[in-house]
């Protein structure tokens, strides 16, 4: 399994509502490709330290998975995908960060 994390933060006055319709969109143009097997967003909790913080903090975290990199790799070159990313980070402004990597195992320290 691949997964694509992104990290999402938008200028501030950007209203929820848009935020918001922003993420259902995303999901819903991830998911129709067939490409994608697993979605999910959840906002950062943000932390007093996060004030003071020197890189970019986020506003939002989504994740999506697929089988493999062949198939992420042909998401990343669907039209629909860089028409979708162009029209929003027009019309919202936004920052991202990403990354490609297997999932990770979160086990617990000893």
């Amino acid at each position: 399994m691949v997964v694509h994390t992104l990290i999402y933060r938008f200028p501030d006055g950007t209203r929820q509502e848009e935020i918001d319709a922003f993420l259902a969109a995303a999901q819903r143009v991830v998911m129709s490709t067939g490409l994608m097997t697993a979605f999910d967003v959840k906002p950062h909790i943000l932390l007093p330290a996060d004030e003071r913080a020197r890189g970019m903090t986020a506003a939002y975290i989504v994740q999506f998975a697929c089988d493999d990199l062949e198939a992420l790799a042909k998401f990343s070159e669907l039209p629909a995908v860089y028409d979708f990313i162009t029209d929003w980070k027009a019309r919202l402004g936004f920052e991202a960060a990403y990354a490609n990597h297997e999932q990770l195992d979160l086990t617990p320290a000893p």
